[in-house]
């Protein structure tokens, strides 16, 4: 059990009343993890502390002048409610018992906002430990400015439970320190400086998240009840006992890490051996990269020899290697040419000074932690090449393989992905804390299950919001963003549109605000590293809709429609253009007609109507708009913020 946290002051205070007590044994005074040195505690509401302690014992808190109390239960349980609070600190909170005092320094008041969901809400601003090269964009810019005392931040331990743990694992609010900062979620972060900087009230963040779980591990055992039939759920633990299974779950989680750090970073020596000109790789398996029908384990090393004329030393050459996914570092002659953390299409240009005459060799690491490494492209798509292409050498085949990866960990199993798992462990000791409301950035890992997720994550909403029981809090989300799922760039790809279409949806419910991301993601990248803009776009959606500062926050929506011949012609509320995705292959102006086949066209802006035809197309009967996963263009309004994609059926 902790003591109000190492950093709350424990004043021992004599009483003539510790007499009558003698010699009986007496639980120490506690607090929740939530209530440390540094927190906000959210303004205009009554703000609840709570703890143990001895059972009937009487504890008193203080803040700035204002006093409550109340007796543990038989459990040694008590909740203090002290008077709603402007904003406003630092002061000093005091929690008394019978012989003991805690005080908790530099307390504000303000705004707290909760943060969660899944990877893109937990990505921290330096980076997860195990993909290289996951920081976010402008790193060293950005952990420089950090001097924003009034924001305050709040990581919550991660801790999957088969019940509803009374309390997190030990933590604590933070200042912004480069350290509290470069492991804080980044979207959150910057989600919270602006706000800081606009309303100049503190502000508190309380991150709780873990990449890639899907929506049922953050839902509350009684709302998952609903959806039995549709997701298996295990029976309630009768019988727990908590230190057996943290230690399981810790040493999973300790294991995982290693595992993913063993896939991701070659072993000590492993380059310079593998990667180097004389390196004997005889004893290598021969294979062409593209056969289907080799198995990969989840790290593979692969070398070829390339003969490079003496007349293209000193000259730049340029390399590709088709699609390969998903963790790849490229070598020529030793030396680390780059290094691609996601599966996206590699192509790399070779500086002069490292093209030798004769003999080059060529050395790829494929890593995948989720399976098995792959190649994917058309033969044509695997060459080295100069500039100007007079010398051109097709790399598709005879490569020398080594399988290099012994999973010495085996299977490890996960407990977070569970149905409650995070909800209990995670969720459920905060609700009793007073908050602005919600930020939340999840539905990656529930695209296979759009109509589902259309019940589900509104359910969320409402059961998160009756657990806080401060009425209907803002819940803001992010809209999944543009992502390239596949390497057959010429095929429609649409397999997240139908989860964008369930999270908007869910903006029928009251407060609620969506962030359409679809024009900043990174379509080689399933975490962004710009989450400036992820956590700005969710700020204006707290000022237009928590504080009613009318912000623009939205981008155009549709209006009408009228069909001229074989034109539609859609009205939005405002002024639109169209904006270019440079990246961006799928289509974003659909129209169909009687037989229902959905044919691609061009659109064109006129002010504030958007005119959509096709002469393949004579009675359109209905429009689909960026209906794709990562689509050619949007339309943005004079905020330069994108509409979200829409399915629309004329004549109905």
């Amino acid at each position: 059990m902790n003591e109000c946290h190492r950093h709350g002051i424990i004043v021992a205070v004599c009483l003539a009343a510790c007499m009558v007590l003698a010699g009986q044994a007496m639980a120490q005074l506690s607090c929740a993890q939530l209530l440390s040195d540094n927190m906000v505690l959210q303004r205009g509401v009554e703000m609840t502390i709570w703890g143990t302690s001895a059972a009937g014992e009487k504890i008193s808190v203080k803040l700035d002048g204002s006093m409550s109390s109340a007796f543990a239960d038989e459990n040694g349980k008590w909740q203090v409610k002290l008077p709603a609070h402007e904003a406003g600190g630092p002061y000093q909170l005091e929690v008394e018992g019978l012989d003991e005092k805690l005080a908790f320094t530099n307390v504000l008041v303000g705004d707290v906002w909760f943060a969660s969901g899944q990877s893109n809400m937990e990505h921290p601003m330096a980076g997860w430990q195990w993909i290289p090269r996951s920081e976010v964009k402008d790193y060293e810019k950005e952990i420089a400015d950090i001097n924003y005392p009034n924001v305050r931040l709040f990581n919550v331990p991660k801790m999957p439970m088969p019940v509803a743990a009374a309390d997190f694992e030990a933590s604590a609010w933070a200042v912004p320190t480069v350290e509290s900062v470069a492991r804080f979620s980044s979207t959150a972060w910057f989600f919270a400086k602006k706000l800081n900087k606009e309303l100049n009230i503190p502000i508190g963040v309380i991150h709780s998240s873990w990449g890639g779980t899907p929506i049922r591990s953050w839902m509350s055992p009684e709302s998952m009840v609903i959806f039995k039939d549709s997701i298996d759920i295990p029976p309630v633990a009768t019988a727990f006992d908590r230190d057996e299974w943290m230690g399981k779950v810790t040493e999973s989680m300790t294991n995982n890490l290693a595992r993913r750090m063993a896939i991701s970073f070659p072993r000590a020596g492993e380059v310079e051996a593998y990667a180097s000109v004389g390196y004997d790789a005889s004893s290598w398996s021969s294979i062409n990269p593209l056969d289907t029908d080799i198995v990969f384990g989840n790290v593979v090393w692969l070398r070829k020899g390339i003969q490079v004329p003496e007349k293209l030393v000193g000259h730049p050459l340029r390399l590709s290697l088709g699609f390969l996914g998903r963790e790849s570092r490229i070598f020529l002659n030793g030396v680390e040419l780059d290094l691609f953390s996601y599966p996206q299409p590699v192509l790399v240009d070779i500086p002069a000074d490292l093209v030798n005459a004769g003999e080059n060799v060529l050395t790829v690491r494929l890593a995948q932690p989720f399976g098995t490494p792959k190649f994917f492209g058309e033969e044509r798509s695997f060459f080295i090449e100069n500039s100007n292409r007079s010398f051109s050498i097709n790399l598709a085949r005879k490569w020398l393989l080594k399988n290099d990866f012994d999973d010495d960990f085996g299977p490890v199993k996960n407990f977070h992905n569970s149905p409650s798992s995070l909800f209990n462990g995670m969720v459920a000791p905060a609700t009793p804390y007073g908050i602005k409301g919600f930020i939340w950035y999840q539905g990656e890992s529930n695209a296979s299950r759009p109509e589902l997720y259309a019940q589900m994550f509104p359910e969320l909403i409402r059961n998160w919001r009756t657990h806080w029981g401060l009425g209907d809090l803002p819940f803001l989300f992010v809209q999944l963003s543009n992502l390239e799922l596949t390497h057959e760039f010429h095929k429609t790809n649409s397999s997240w549109s139908n989860l964008r279409a369930a999270q908007q949806s869910t903006l029928a419910l009251p407060n609620t605000g969506m962030v359409v991301s679809l024009d900043i993601g990174n379509p080689y990248n399933i975490h962004p590293a710009n989450k400036q803009d992820f956590g700005y776009r969710l700020a204006l959606q707290a000022l237009d809709i928590a504080y009613d500062k009318q912000a623009v926050a939205n981008g155009p929506s549709y209006k009408s429609y009228s069909v001229n011949g074989n034109t539609v012609i859609l009205q939005f509320n405002g002024a639109v253009e169209l904006k270019k995705n440079m990246v961006g292959l799928g289509a974003s102006f659909e129209v169909a007609g009687e037989d229902g086949k959905f044919v691609k066209v061009m659109g064109k802006v006129k002010g504030s109507n958007l005119h959509i035809s096709s002469s393949e197309v004579i009675q359109p009967k209905a429009i689909r708009f960026d209906w794709s996963n990562n689509p050619e263009y949007y339309i943005i309004n004079k905020a330069g913020l994108p509409a979200s994609p829409f399915v629309l059926e004329l004549n109905k």
